[in-house]
């Protein structure tokens, strides 16, 4: 088949760690394509040039991997929305789920509608604006809008009104979104993997164990996903099944696929949860998880399923492929 990677090179500015990971897997997508007997060809969604290149292509299928449009994380709809337009099927979720996922806000209302346990909330547009009298204290912050753990830090879990509008302020002015300010849920925290086919699958349930870390550091921020060096990186361990009984694994991964359903996805996706009192309480819904082949806990998952990364990759062009049929 003739196959399309649409990518980021990010060219135009210095790379932070996700965004040189985004890149590297690209790449790595295309040469394990490569050795599956595919041609494939590579779109830079930074250059107009290439961008105008996709347009007059004739693609079999489009293997999505770009997250930015203009650096922007909430841009990343347009490629999938340009390639539905242009008729070629792609491995992404489609367009409207897309810029419907990016804002958290707008997810957790849909899945509280729906008897979905989510930490309640409070949008701040302002430090200034006042706490809701149910919401107490501690309480996480974060954008209604970043992904990758961008603006997640040491300061995220606040337990007083001065900590509280120093992070709304960060979220505001250095972000420049909404911060989202959850209660905290604490308890075990888990990911599920869904893989997309004829029949949606949750994949073996991983756990994020915080080791012997403190309380208030039990949680996935930047450092912990990104920098390789931090003590929050190397005391966050994966581990891969989670130790559940068989009624907390078939909830958890029940949950999981009653997401996927609500939000209409239709392309891989991971969501995260926190389990407290016998009952999963959704933080993420993530519709674009890492796909990196080393260290990646979706592509984990998939291993713990039996597939290797060369299955998985077969296995998002044949889902693709089957949406446009």
């Amino acid at each position: 088949m003739d196959i399309g990677i649409t990518y980021n090179s990010f060219a135009h500015k210095k790379l932070l760690p996700e965004e040189k990971e985004l890149k590297a897997t690209s790449f790595t997508i295309g040469s394990h394509l490569q050795e599956m007997g595919h041609r494939v060809s590579y779109f830079d969604m930074d250059d107009p040039d290439e961008i105008q290149a996709l347009c007059s292509s004739r693609l079999d299928v489009v293997f999505d991997t770009c997250e930015r449009i203009h650096g922007d994380p909430r841009g990343e709809a347009y490629t999938a929305a340009l390639l539905e337009y242009l008729g070629i099927p792609h491995t992404r979720t489609g367009a409207f789920q897309i810029a419907l996922g990016v804002n958290k806000v707008r997810v957790k209302l849909l899945l509280s509608y729906n008897h979905i346990p989510t930490p309640r909330f409070q949008v701040f547009n302002s430090e200034q604006d006042p706490l809701r009298p149910d919401l107490a204290y501690p309480l996480f912050v974060k954008g209604i809008a970043c992904e990758n753990s961008i603006g997640i830090d040491e300061h995220s879990l606040v337990s007083n009104a001065q900590e509280l509008q120093q992070q709304v302020r960060m979220i505001n002015t250095k972000l420049k979104q909404p911060a989202l300010v959850e209660e905290f849920i604490p308890g075990r925290e888990f990911s599920v993997a869904v893989l997309p086919g004829k029949t949606n699958c949750a994949l073996p349930i991983m756990e994020i164990e915080f080791d012997d870390l403190p309380p208030r550091k039990r949680y996935l921020d930047y450092k912990a996903k990104w920098v390789t060096r931090s003590d929050q990186y190397k005391r966050t361990v994966p581990v891969y099944p989670a130790n559940l009984s068989d009624r907390e694994r078939q909830t958890i991964s029940a949950t999981a696929l009653k997401c996927f359903n609500i939000l209409g996805l239709n392309s891989y996706a991971r969501i995260d949860m926190r389990y407290n009192d016998h009952t999963p309480y959704v933080l993420e819904v993530n519709q674009n998880p890492s796909i990196n082949e080393n260290g990646s806990g979706y592509v984990h998952s998939c291993e713990n399923h039996g597939m290797d990364y060369e299955d998985m990759i077969e296995a998002l062009l044949a889902n693709a492929l089957q949406r446009q049929a």
